[in-house]
């Protein structure tokens, strides 16, 4: 009871009788919004789960009646990938894609290291396509809407991608093609892939993504492997000492580029 001031108590009632009536309305926007999320999902998963059936239905009987190569269903399985990675599912962590990539740059890497077929070549080369402009899709996402373990998903998709192509493409058109006789051809690989590892490393460490610097070491570390495992063992005189001291002169360089930058920062 008010009775200094009627009119404020009565707008202090007709206020809470308003809240009162709003609060089930409020209740059911969220019950409806709660559903309408709850729907959309189930119509993803259903819609998207029997779409994907049929398309892998399809792949087989594009092999089995059509009688197409069976070394292009990486070529299939890379459109594959591009389509889970560009379609932007909500409330999902849209990790179908980056896994897709990975899978299909390791199987196509194994696939080709067994049977040396040019066919996959083509395959290959879409899964780093498609491998890169998803690294590039995912840099440019705020920070807030990163995902760490999809980061590290695409980024490793990148690092297997780009060796297992780039191996392929040396082996076939270097190896077997133009440059067969020439031995010097062994320190394109380790130089290459030595020299894009510790890009990344440094280019990793100047913006803060761990995850990139990760992918730099992982370039270096087969680089590094190959230079103690093959070279050492498969090439000789002068090319092996010039080999092992480019090694050598570039990481040291990435070393002291790295430390440079770290007393930088820190002054």
């Amino acid at each position: 009871m008010c009775p200094r001031n009627s009119a404020c108590c009565l707008a202090s009632h007709v206020g809470r009788a308003a809240a009162f009536r709003a609060s089930p309305r409020a209740v059911r926007w969220r019950w409806r919004s709660q559903m309408h999320t709850a729907t959309t999902k189930w119509d993803v998963k259903v819609l998207g789960g029997v779409g994907a059936g049929l398309l892998l239905l399809a792949v087989v009987f594009l092999w089995r009646d059509l009688q197409v190569p069976r070394e292009l269903l990486l070529a299939v399985a890379a459109v594959g990938a591009a389509g889970l990675t560009f379609l932007n599912v909500p409330h999902t962590r849209n990790l179908a894609g980056p896994i897709t990539v990975l899978v299909c740059a390791v199987a196509g890497g194994l696939w080709y290291a067994a049977t040396k077929e040019g066919l996959l070549l083509v395959g290959l080369a879409l899964t780093f396509a498609i491998a890169t402009v998803t690294v590039l899709r995912a840099g440019s996402q705020p920070d807030a809407e990163r995902d760490r373990v999809r980061d590290v998903l695409v980024w490793y998709g990148l690092a297997a991608t780009a060796i297992a192509a780039s191996w392929g493409f040396y082996f076939h058109f270097l190896t077997l093609g133009i440059a067969e006789d020439n031995v010097a051809r062994r320190l394109v690989l380790t130089l290459g892939w030595l020299v894009v590892g510790v890009v990344l490393v440094l280019t990793g460490r100047q913006r803060g993504l761990p995850v990139m610097r990760d992918a730099g070491f992982a370039f270096v570390g087969i680089a590094v492997g190959k230079a103690l495992l093959y070279d050492t063992m498969n090439l000789h005189g002068s090319l092996r000492v010039v080999g092992l001291a480019a090694a050598g002169a570039l990481m040291v360089g990435a070393a002291w580029m790295s430390s440079r930058a770290s007393a930088s920062r820190s002054a």
